[in-house]
This record gives structure tokens, sequence and C-alpha cells, in this order.
């Protein structure tokens, strides 16, 4: 090769700038060559402007060309694809059709207008290519089919197709958006539909500024998945929407969205959090507003506004009904269930509803309250409520919670020492106020002046633009122009979706329930005596108080005191009276007797009991005087049936129409609710049944004893007044004793536990510190008293068969008092004793058989069928239905008398 002078060697280096022979027949550049000539005209200096070889023209250069020495020939493409678009263009243009796709007549468009079409399409608007059918309303193209040169038209068809769908993709959330504004106008509709514009906006945007000239079809293709893989969520999302749905239905619908794409790319998963955060923004802030760590706006809900709803609460009469269908009603705020989020777990809102509550308890009744006032709210800085979706800003609210929690607790408790203060120097000081000159704002004309025009010149200011960062744009930004940069998110750092709600409200709702529910305790107890309301329904409903009982059976039952009623020719005395049930023939009495009966009583037995001087005005049933809740004598109300049986002064129902009217204060009715007060009048009824069934066989007995006609101890008469003695004594005992005194003291002394709690300056959580539970707790009581004194509704045999037993006693009683008074012509219409004696042996082992049948049952099926709250409560205390079931069995039969009978 070195020996041919003819062929270019570029390998040898003394000849490298010898000119090849393959390069011969290039010839010089005219531009360049004149620039060079140019170049030399201007300067023969050499070192200044030096004369540099050429550089060649860039040839194609193969190795066959090298190897053989002959000159590159043109280069013949062998396959289709890189012969270019025009080959393409004229097969498919072909009458032969080699290719077999059909498209031989369709019109070829120029690229730029057909992009721009697509484009246009994509949008949902007109163009060249793509008209509005005015009948379906959708963009239709003009020719039936076209096509680019390059492509086929069955190729740019699915393009079409998905510009089709992002155009119907846009028009159904158009129409979403319109629906929302005009016909659903709810705040959390309207939230979602501000940003579906927002992304509508967003996308429509880019698509016409920065993706408007598409270099290529798949760059445009690339741009229309983008948007489509934005849209579709969204659209999925509207199509569940309908008129009738509320706005926490939408919500729950966004939040289960937001859960299906977390899955997803981390772009999408950005964005349906976003939306999320943005759509719940106003059940957000009602819920703060609720709880009081937000400053409410409007006019607030309060107990008037009846059939008034603001987000989920609702304020509404609620209905009470007892086992027997016994209905009442009291208006009060109540939880709407079907107005909270499904995603929200029943005991958080349980608490974010108490709260509420319990603070418009305090803002009612105790406007000075510290908690009553917002400003005190608002510079404990409480934080945020708002979605939370990793472990580190999860860790970073409970820490803010704890901090919040302190300084509400230290803002209290200074707001507190400061009135006491304030009230403290008040009274000391003597001087009067110095009159001050009056003046308008109480400033001087110089500095009012200067506020004004500051204010004026404030105000000239052009607006300052919004800064803040629009987060929704700059992801749906990032993601259709490709700057999106995925971040890595560990599966650990992120709790499981069904926690979210728990985690970001649960700690916020938890610590202001923590300060406000232990405020609105201490001041049921300490400002509205709830204590002395408590007891004064054990005194006199539940027959806790001696003199009461006392005084009210010499009242009603004393045969030896004067009578109430009208006789013609007689004058009272003016001495003790009473209605003598029992020693009369006409009942029921007039009110006017019931008046002179029981006028004082329950006045003077308070005054006995707690030591206080009432003052007493007569007027109802007895007094009406200072006592708590107004507590009284009235009329019961009774149905027919109830009315015939009260007429018979010798049934067991005689008493049946009195009762103790008792009205809970309004700040008390969270506790003594009216269904409460349903269970106290049972509870009552049955007691003064028994008290009056006791007072006659304690007088049986003195009569039978002092009387020589029952001398036999073997006689009939003689052992009934024994043993009903007996029974009844023993049954009183054990209604007053266990059934009512054992429940009560149990919840006596956890009254005295949670007072001693709430002067603690710490609680710990498991402590009752609300009024909920301790209505709860109240409501349990009673509940245990009820099942001890056989007045459920599932114990209704057994309370009949123990009235048989006591209308037995009443029948016996009238059949010695008639045979004592000598008038034997009534007695024909009385039973026998003996008869009297056998039926009442029989009911009387029968009710024993019962009894322990009910304490065996209730042993066997406790640990099954109690909660756990309930079973240590009367496993602690000794109230479970067979332990008290035990007592009165031992009370009545304890060696089998009636048993082996």
């Amino acid at each position: 090769m070195a020996g041919k002078t003819d062929e270019a060697d570029v390998f040898a280096l003394s000849n490298l700038w010898q000119t090849s022979d393959l390069l011969q027949h290039i010839e010089p550049d005219a531009t360049t060559t004149s620039h060079s000539e140019a170049e030399s005209d201007d300067s023969s200096d050499m070192w200044t402007n030096p004369k540099l070889p050429e550089e060649p023209a860039p040839v194609y250069r193969t190795w066959d060309a090298f190897l053989t020495g002959k000159p590159v020939t043109a280069h013949k493409p062998m396959f289709l694809s890189e012969a270019g678009p025009a080959a393409y263009d004229a097969l498919l243009s072909s009458e032969h059709d080699p290719l077999g796709i059909e498209n031989a007549g369709v019109p070829v468009v120029d690229i730029k207008t057909y992009l721009s079409s697509l484009l246009a399409l994509t949008l949902g608007r007109e163009s060249i290519l793509f008209t509005r059918d005015e009948k379906t309303r959708t963009l239709k193209p003009v020719l039936p089919m076209m096509r680019v040169s390059g492509y086929s038209a069955d190729v740019l068809l699915g393009l079409e197709k998905q510009c089709s769908r992002c155009s119907g993709a846009l028009a159904d959330l158009q129409s979403f958006i319109d629906f929302a504004y005009q016909n659903h106008p709810s705040r959390c509709s309207v939230a979602l539909a501000s940003t579906v514009s927002q992304i509508i906006q967003v996308v429509q945007e880019w698509v016409a500024t920065k993706g408007r000239d598409p270099r290529s079809i798949l760059q445009l293709q690339s741009t229309i998945n983008a948007v489509l893989a934005i849209l579709s969520p969204f659209q999925t999302l509207t199509a569940q929407l309908h008129r009738d749905l509320s706005d926490e239905d939408i919500l729950t619908l966004v939040f289960q969205q937001s859960y299906a794409v977390d899955n997803n790319e981390e772009y999408l998963r950005q964005i349906m959090r976003e939306v999320l955060r943005r759509v719940s923004g106003p059940w957000i802030e009602f819920l703060e507003e609720w709880i009081g760590t937000r400053r409410e706006e409007g006019l607030p809900l309060t107990k008037n506004n009846v059939g008034k709803s603001k987000g989920f609460v609702v304020v509404r009469p609620r209905v009470f009904i007892d086992d027997f269908g016994r209905e009442t009603e009291e208006v009060d705020f109540a939880l709407d269930q079907d107005r909270m989020p499904r995603f929200m777990p029943g005991d958080v809102a349980d608490i974010i509803f108490e709260t509420g509550r319990n603070l418009r308890f305090i803002r009612t009744f105790h406007v000075d309250h510290p908690l009553a006032q917002p400003s005190l709210m608002a510079s404990s800085k409480p934080p945020k409520a708002e979605w939370l979706y990793d472990w580190d800003a999860i860790l970073k609210l409970e820490s803010r919670v704890a901090e919040y929690r302190n300084t509400l607790l230290e803002a209290i408790h200074s707001s507190r020492a400061r009135a006491s203060s304030f009230a403290g120097n008040a009274g000391l000081s003597l001087e009067p106020n110095p009159v001050s000159e009056l003046n308008m704002f109480e400033l001087d004309r110089d500095t009012l002046e200067r506020r004004l025009e500051a204010s004026m010149e404030h105000f000239s200011q052009p607006i300052e633009k919004n800064t803040n960062e629009d987060l929704l744009g700059k992801i749906i930004q990032e993601r259709l122009s490709g700057a999106h940069k995925p971040g890595i998110e560990l599966s650990n750092s992120t709790p499981h979706w069904s926690l979210l709600p728990v985690l970001s409200f649960g700690s916020i709702a938890s610590a202001q329930a923590q300060v406000v529910n232990k405020e609105a305790l201490k001041l049921l107890f300490t400002a509205h005596d709830l204590r002395d309301h408590l007891r004064l329904q054990r005194e006199f409903q539940l027959l806790g108080n001696g003199i009461f009982c006392s005084r009210l059976s010499q009242a009603l039952f004393n045969p030896d005191v004067e009578t109430t009623e009208k006789r013609a020719g007689s004058v009272r005395s003016g001495g003790v009276m009473g209605l003598r049930l029992g020693g009369r023939d006409t009942w029921p009495p007039a009110s006017s007797e019931l008046r002179l009966a029981l006028m004082g009583i329950l006045a003077e037995s308070y005054e006995a009991n707690t030591g206080s001087k009432l003052e007493v005005s007569r007027s109802g049933f007895g007094d009406s005087s200072e006592l708590p809740g107004d507590l009284s004598f009235a009329v019961r109300d009774l149905s027919d049936e109830e009315i015939d049986k009260c007429m018979n002064p010798d049934s067991l129902e005689a008493l049946d129409f009195l009762r103790l009217s008792y009205t809970a204060p309004p700040q008390l009715t969270c506790i003594i609710t009216p269904m409460s007060l349903m269970q106290y009048d049972r509870i009552f009824r049955l007691l003064l049944r028994v008290l009056r069934v006791l007072f006659v066989v304690d007088q049986l007995f003195r009569d039978v004893v002092m009387s020589r006609r029952w001398e036999d101890a073997g006689s009939v008469v003689y052992r009934f007044v024994r043993e009903s003695q007996h029974f009844v004594s023993a049954l009183a005992a054990y209604l007053l004793d266990t059934g009512v005194a054992v429940p009560w003291k149990m919840f006596d002394d956890k009254l005295d536990k949670i007072q001693a709690d709430l002067v603690k300056p710490g609680s710990s959580s498991d402590e009752l510190q609300s009024p909920d539970r301790l209505r709860e707790l109240h409501s349990l009581v009673l509940d245990r008293i009820l099942v001890a004194l056989f007045l459920r509704k599932r114990q209704q045999p057994v309370l009949s068969l123990l009235e048989d037993i006591l209308n037995a006693v009443l029948q016996f009683a009238k059949y010695v008092r008639l045979r004592s008074l000598g008038r034997d012509a009534e007695i024909e219409g009385v039973r026998d004793p003996v008869t009297l004696y056998r039926d009442f042996r029989k009911k009387v082992c029968r009710f024993i058989k019962v009894c322990r049948g009910l304490s065996d049952k209730a042993r066997r099926g406790r640990e099954n069928t109690l909660l756990e709250a309930d079973r240590s409560l009367r496993e602690q205390f000794g109230t479970g239905d067979e332990s008290m079931i035990a007592q009165l069995l031992v009370k009545l039969d304890m060696f089998d008398y009636y048993v082996r009978g």
C-alpha cells in the first residue's frame, strides 16, 4: 500500500497533508475561498494572521470504499422503514394495496394542521378538522378518514380516540362543576367543584401554551396520556356523585378514591391527597369550631334552634322509651351519624360530639368561664386539624398537642387567679373613679389624624399578590412537562389509610376533651350542686330518708290521726291529720284532703336531714318550697284501667295516683335525664306499695297479739299474721337495704372518687372525668336497682306474683278489720282466712322457687352476658342478679320452711 502513490494512505504520517485521491472530486466551497482571499488581502503578517489549512467538508465513508478505493455510491435502503415517509405513502396510495390496510383513498392532511386539531380536540374545542355535532354535542371529524404523511389512518384513529376520551372527561368534569354550583351548592361539593375546576384550568393552560407545538405525534400522544392519567380518577369520582349525597358522603367518596390510588404513581397520590385536604376543609373547619379550637363563625347553634342542623350536629327532641314503652322527650344536641363521614371511627366521633356539647354547656351557663372566651383558646395556639400521611408529622402533632393542652390548662388557672385577685381588690377600693375627659375613642385630635392618614396611605397601596405556592398546580405542571421526580417513600413510613382519621384528628379531639369535659364536670359539682340533687332522689324517690318514710306513713295509713274527710256536723280540731287509708270507705281522697295530709312533709324532712331552713309556701299537694328541683307531691297520669284499680281502697294500687314531682335544672339534665326520672317514679311507686303493706302487717300483728280473739297459736289467722309479717318485713328490708342501698352506696363512693380526682392537677386516661360517662354510671345504677326490685319488663311475671302475695295480705287485713268492727254483713264478700292463707303460702312457695331459679340462671350466664365494665362494677360491689336475689332468699326462707312444707 505504501508503493501505490495514487491511493490515499491515511496512516502515513509523512503524507498527512497530502490530498487524497478520494477527495479530488470535491470542489472547494466558494464561500470559504472568497473568505480566505479577503483575509489575505487584509493583512500580510503571517504571525498575526497565520494561514491555516482548510478543513475538508464531511463525506460519507465506508469500509468498503476504503478497502476498494472506489468512490462511495448513494445509500439504497433495504427496508421500508428506512425509505422514509414518501415510500410508505406511495405504498398506502397504491391501488393494489400491497399492505392490505385499505388506505388508498384516504386523504393526506398537513401534519401541523392535524396536530393542532388534535390538541383542540383534547381540550374539547372545535378546529378545522373536528367540528361539534349539535345533536350529540360531541366533536366529530369533518372527513370520514384522514391521515398524515408517514402514518396510516388506523394508527391515527387510536390517537383520535384518546383525544376524544380527554374531551369527554373534560366535558363530564365541567358538567359536574356546573351542577355543583347550581343545584348542589353545599360546602364540600363546592370545594370539590372548585378543585376540579382548578385542575381543568391548569391542564388547559399547559396544553394551550407549552404543549401547543408538538414536534411529533409521539410527543402529542405522551401529552394526551399524561392528561388522561390526571383526569381519569376525577371522572371516576364525579360519576359516583348525585343530587342526594350529603357533604359527608362526598368526603367519604374522595377519601375512598384517594385510598384507591395510593399505590399508583407518586404524582397521582400527591394530587389526590391535596384534593382530599381541600375538599375536607369545610368539614374540618366545623370540627374545629365545634370542639373550640377555632372561633365559631356565623350564628351559633343553640338548643332553641329545634330542627336545625350544622355539620354533624342537629338540635332535636331526644325520645326516651323505657322497656314498658313509655315515652318522654327532651330537646338537646344530637350526633347525626348520617352526617359523620364513614371513615371516622365511632369512638372518635363520640369524643368530638361530647366535647362540643360540653363546651356549649359552659358557654351557655357560664359565660365568664375561661373556656367560654374564644380569645383564650386562640392565645393557647391550638394545633390545626389537617390530614397527616407520615409518621414524622404524626409524632410532631402529638408533641404539639401535649404542649397545647398544658398551655391551655395554665391559661385557665391564670385566668381564675386573676379573677379572684380582681374580685378581692374590688371590695377594698373605696376611692371614686376619676372622671376622665370625654374624647372621641379616648384619643386627642393629633393622634387621631395621624392614624387616619396612616390608614388612608395603607389602603392606597396596590393589593399584594398572593405568593402562596399552588401545590396542586405545581404537581400537575411537573407531570405534564415530565419534570416530576418521584421520591422514595418507604412502606413503613406511612400508616395504613384506615388509621389516618384517628391519627390526624383523634389526638386533637382527645386533648380538647380532657380539658373541656373535666371543666364541665367540675361545674356540675361545684356550681350546680349535683350531689345535692342526687341525694334528694335517694332520700325521697328511693325512700332513703327515715323521717320522710315515717311522716308519710303516718299521713297516709295511720288510722289514729284525725281524718281529712269533710263530715257533716263535725269540726276539725286542728291536730295531725291523715288520709287513714284502710280505715275509710270513701276513696280516692279529694285534692283538698291530699293538701292537708301532705302539707309540710317534704320540707320538714329535708330540713331535719340537712339542717337548713327553707321558706315554704302552702300550695299544691304538700308544699312548694325551695327544695332542689321544686320537689313536691303531684298526681300521676294513669290509664282508665289503672284509675279503676285506684278506686278500691283495699287494693294494692290504691295509692298509685300519688307521685313525687321533680324538675331537673337545665344544667343537670345531662345527668338526671327524663328517662332516669321515669325510672325513679317506677321505683317510688313500688316502694310506696311495700311501705303501705308493711304498715298494715305491723298493725295486724299488734291487733292480733293484743286481742284475745286470736289467742289460739294454731289458728289460721295467727299463723297468717306471723308469716305475712315475716314475708313483708323481709321483702321491705331487701328492697330498701339491698336492692336500693347497695348499688347507691357504690354510686356514692364513685362520686367521691370523681370529685377527688377533679381536684388533682393531672389525671390518667382511665379515670371517669366526663359528664356523659357520669350519666352512664347513673343510668347503670338505676338499672341495677330496677333489676333488684323486679321492675324490668322481663321480670314482669315475678312482679305479678309478688303483687298477688301482697294483695292477699291486704285482703286478709280487710277481713280482720271488718271482723273487728263487727261488720259481719260485709265480710261475706271477702274470702275467708283459710282460703287466703292457703293461697298466700302457695304463692310464697312459688315465688321462692322462681327466685332460686333466677339466681342459678344469673350465676351461670353472668360471664357470658355481662359487659366488662358492667361485670367489674357488679362483682366489686356485690350488685349482680344472683348475689342480690340470694340475699332475698336468705331473708325469706333460710331453713327451707316453705320448700319443705
